[in-house]
């Protein structure tokens, strides 16, 4: 049952990225820009950010919602991208059957 949920609903793709870092010579770090690492299937929802943001009692504004698979692994400060727009996922919460993932712009 869970996998025709997921083949239904799960349509659209999200990538899990990471941000690419060097140290110089003199120990100072520098920023690469950020890279993908992997995919993954989610339904994602920008009109229940509102009711998400109250229902949880979240002090930011949501700004995407994700519901996705157990199987995923992603993690609180992640960095996802759909759509060409990049977020940070700022809160999971798991439930019986899936994932749902919140998060706000990521502003770098």
């Amino acid at each position: 049952m869970k996998n025709k949920v997921a083949e239904i609903f799960y349509d659209k793709t999200i990538s899990i990225m990471e941000t690419q870092t060097t140290i110089d010579a003199e120990g100072g770090v520098k920023y690469n820009g950020i890279q993908e690492m992997g995919t993954f299937q989610g339904n994602v929802n920008f009109s229940q950010c509102k009711k998400i943001q109250e229902e949880y009692g979240l002090d930011y504004e949501v700004e995407i919602s994700v519901t996705t698979s157990q199987d995923v692994d992603v993690n609180i400060n992640d960095i996802i991208k759909y759509q060409e727009i990049t977020y940070n996922v700022t809160d999971l919460f798991k439930f019986d059957s899936h994932i749902l993932l919140v998060g706000k712009k990521w502003r770098q």
